[in-house]
């Protein structure tokens, strides 16, 4: 029987074999890379890997067989991104976006209009101070209201919330971005420090009902077990102290932000009751246009993936090919269409790289669902 150190040995020597057929392989797709660039033939050549798929497993063991199919869909995509750089990939939205790229990068905008979910002292309106230098910010019940005022001009950007590091995302928003045809242009991650307010005059002990948003009642729910109050939900921290504020009743409170104490009159029982200490929240301007500022750093996309094993595989595996550093991904399920979701990726990539504008080339040409939302910078 063979020592382990001669079983290494037979490796390296069929490693050092492996490496030049590689690299054979790889000259030999640089041809075809300037063949396909030449008469405008597609990179992606589906059915022929599948042939390939179907010869070089045909005399495998079934227990080696997927193992081998994984290891040339690995060098199909190391071809294909190879074969791009001589014939770049090509859709509606890469062009769209080299389109941008050709007007110049533009300058984020000092000041502007915008439109924010709650009334004054929400955390979206906080959020909106650390976007712009100056705003004049107008306040609408919903997160369907942003939206709306935004496509109707009556506002050019929205801020919402879109996911806090406690409590995860804000669902509606993610389905909003499906409804509407927007663009994040900006991103800010925002520290919430909620604080319990209730009349003057009121005492902790004495509270019984505790109003708030979802996400913020969440991200305080062991606060609010100790404190064994009654939680009732509302469309904002804001509107939260305002009902508080307008109500007699002393038993009462709102978990908002400190702003709100003085803007409703009311007195601070107790601050920092969120139950992680890094509480972040993080907010998403949008646009009706589709704008790329100076400094974009991130890109946010949505995709649909082919119900069959190893589709979000794939998925993940050109990302970690080409180097790119995912930051979220998340599955909503699609309306109507059961067992069948999209995927939201976030990720930190500059999007006039060649290797980025193929990548969504390809995510937008192999979809029947692909939404790019933006690219845009976070501040922090």
């Amino acid at each position: 029987m063979a020592s382990l150190e001669e079983l290494r040995k037979g490796i390296d020597e069929i490693d050092d074999e492996l490496s030049e057929l590689y690299l054979k392989r790889m000259a030999l797709c640089q041809e075809i890379g300037k063949e396909k660039a030449r008469t405008s033939t597609a990179v992606n050549a589906y059915g022929r890997e599948k042939e390939i798929i179907n010869r070089v497993t045909a005399k495998a063991d079934d227990e080696l067989k997927v193992y081998l199919k994984q290891f040339y869909q690995s060098i199909f995509f190391q071809s294909k991104t190879y074969q791009g750089k001589f014939a770049p990939a090509k859709s509606e939205t890469s062009e769209k976006i080299r389109e941008i790229l050709r007007s110049g990068e533009m300058k984020f905008p000092v000041s502007a209009t915008v439109a924010c979910q709650g009334v004054k002292g929400a955390y979206s309106g906080i959020a909106t101070d650390k976007i712009f230098e100056i705003s004049d910010i107008t306040y609408f019940k919903t997160f369907d209201a942003v939206f709306n005022a935004v496509d109707k001009g009556l506002c050019e950007y929205g801020v919402l919330p879109i996911e806090n590091s406690t409590a995860g995302s804000v669902s509606a928003v993610y389905d909003l971005m499906k409804k509407y045809s927007f663009y994040i242009v900006k991103s800010v991650r925002l520290r919430i420090n909620h604080a319990l307010l209730a009349k003057k005059g009121a005492k902790l002990q004495n509270i019984k009902t505790v109003y708030s948003h979802g996400q913020a009642l969440s991200q305080c729910a062991q606060y609010l077990k100790n404190l064994g109050v009654k939680t009732v939900e509302v469309e904002n921290t804001a509107v939260a102290a305002k009902i508080v504020a307008e109500s007699d009743d002393n038993t009462i409170a709102a978990l908002a932000s400190e702003e709100c104490s003085s803007l409703n009159g009311l007195t601070i029982l107790e601050k920092g009751v969120q139950d992680a200490s890094d509480n972040f929240t993080r907010f998403i301007c949008i646009s009706k246009d589709f704008k790329i500022f100076q400094g974009a750093d991130k890109i946010s996309v949505m995709t649909s993936l082919s119900n069959k094993p190893g589709s979000l595989n794939e998925m993940l595996t050109r990302f970690s090919m080409l180097g790119l550093n995912l930051t979220k991904l998340e599955s909503r399920p699609i309306p109507n269409s059961p067992f069948e979701f999209m995927f939201y990726f976030d990720f930190d990539a500059d999007v006039s790289e060649d290797r980025v504008l193929d990548l969504i080339a390809e995510l937008d040409n192999n979809s029947d669902k692909f939404v790019f939302l933006g690219s845009y910078k976070e501040v922090i």
